[in-house]
């Protein structure tokens, strides 16, 4: 009988485990989790709505992804196409989760938080025979003959096993006072790593103190953030230290921006309702009455716009249409959503193993890859795991039994 361990339990190494334990019944599998439980960052993702996966089609869908290797679309797109977005809704439904496609595009499971599909699914693994060593963290790995992996643990048990699977992430959601061990495990064999970074954080903005009293919490609704990375639409949220949503997890970077905060006029539109106001108001008293923006908005406005332009209807058009900001720092890799950086993917053949040691495959977070949120990262890790756990089928079974 063959022996797959698969170190970590996210998302990447559940459906690993998964796709072995439900294609063969001549292996064992273990997964390897350094926590008390496994699923920590999906439970964590999934506390206020979990939203599995978006409805763009695939060739869209992949557009959303990027990575600094020009290899990525050679080996993202085909895992893509063969576990695609609607495979991963009715997995999640064979569990017994109904889903629903929100009006964003994105698509939830409708109790809303992920504690009912990771029990569901933890309960299936189980009954398939899938074994665990939780409590413990994997410290090293090594190739050993005749042809297995040898891996050494945290309790200094050292185990070997035909194929090895790596699912680890990539430090986000970490505590930050914990440093990641296992890049120094890849680095040590020579393996090229780019130090993690934040990605879908928010950002630093220097507010004044009575902004921040009227306007803490509040969002700033259907705005476009433009950035030298990008524009996107959404639902920008301040806060104490800047800004939180969407618009600036997608395209947020340190350096100047702009929120366009009536985005569904062009600024002749903008311009016609503020001079359709016949008293002898000021501008901003003018957009009160007939631009219906968010009172953060206009708050914005009142203690952030350059006092020139609230005085002169053009100008005050030009700033709803242009409201100039400065974007700081993003806040730590430990409050981020997730983490940019990781091992090449050059270093990874098609199949996801690591090219210079046959046995050993990776998937998930810690590959150098990024993704906007909207369900394209747990989408991302479900495809790997799909094809990281096939590809291992195809490895061992080329393998004689030892």
């Amino acid at each position: 009988m063959h022996s797959i361990a698969i170190i970590g339990g996210g998302p990447a190494g559940l459906m690993a485990a998964d796709t072995l334990l439900a294609a063969s019944n001549d292996l064992t599998v273990t997964i390897y989790e350094k926590r008390k439980a496994p699923a920590r960052k999906l439970l964590i993702a999934g506390s206020s709505g979990l939203n599995i996966t978006n409805h763009l089609a695939v060739d869209e869908f992949l557009t959303h992804y990027e990575s600094p290797s020009t290899r990525f679309p050679s080996i993202f797109g085909p895992m893509l196409r063969s576990f695609t977005p609607t495979d991963w809704v009715r997995f999640v439904e064979s569990l017994g989760s109904e889903t629903f496609l929100g009006t964003s595009g994105r698509y939830f499971v409708r109790e809303m938080k992920a504690s009912k599909l990771v029990r569901a699914w933890l309960k299936k693994l189980d009954a398939q025979g899938l074994q665990w060593k939780v409590g413990t963290e994997v410290r090293g790995f090594s190739p050993s003959n005749p042809g297995k992996i040898e891996i050494s643990d945290s309790s200094g048990a050292i185990l070997a096993y035909d194929a090895v699977i790596f699912c680890l992430g990539g430090g986000s959601y970490e505590p930050a006072n914990q440093i990641l061990k296992w890049p120094e495990i890849f680095k040590s064999h020579g393996v090229h790593f780019t130090d993690f970074r934040p990605s879908n954080a928010g950002y630093h903005v220097h507010w004044s103190e009575k902004f921040l009293a009227e306007a803490d919490r509040q969002p700033i609704k259907s705005c476009v953030l433009k950035t030298s990375r990008g524009v996107r639409q959404g639902e920008l949220l301040i806060t104490s230290y800047g800004l939180e949503g969407t618009p600036v997890y997608t395209v947020g970077t340190p350096g100047p921006a702009t929120i366009d905060l009536k985005p569904e006029l062009e600024i002749q539109e903008v311009l016609k309702k503020l001079r359709s106001v016949k008293e002898n108001l000021a501008p901003i008293r003018r957009a009160k009455k007939v631009l219906n923006l968010s009172p953060a908005a206009l708050a914005l406005i009142f203690h952030h716009a350059p006092r020139e332009a609230l005085t002169e209807i053009e100008a005050f058009a030009q700033l709803i249409k242009q409201f100039p900001i400065q974007l700081e720092n993003p806040r730590p890799l430990e409050e981020s959503i997730s983490a940019a950086g990781g091992i090449s993917i050059d270093e990874i053949d098609e199949s996801m193993m690591l090219k210079r040691f046959p046995g050993v495959f990776l998937a998930g977070e810690m590959l150098d890859w990024d993704a906007p949120t909207g369900g394209f990262l747990i989408q991302a890790c479900v495809s790997q795991g799909r094809w990281v756990g096939n590809h291992v089928l195809d490895f061992i079974r080329r393998k004689p039994l030892t």
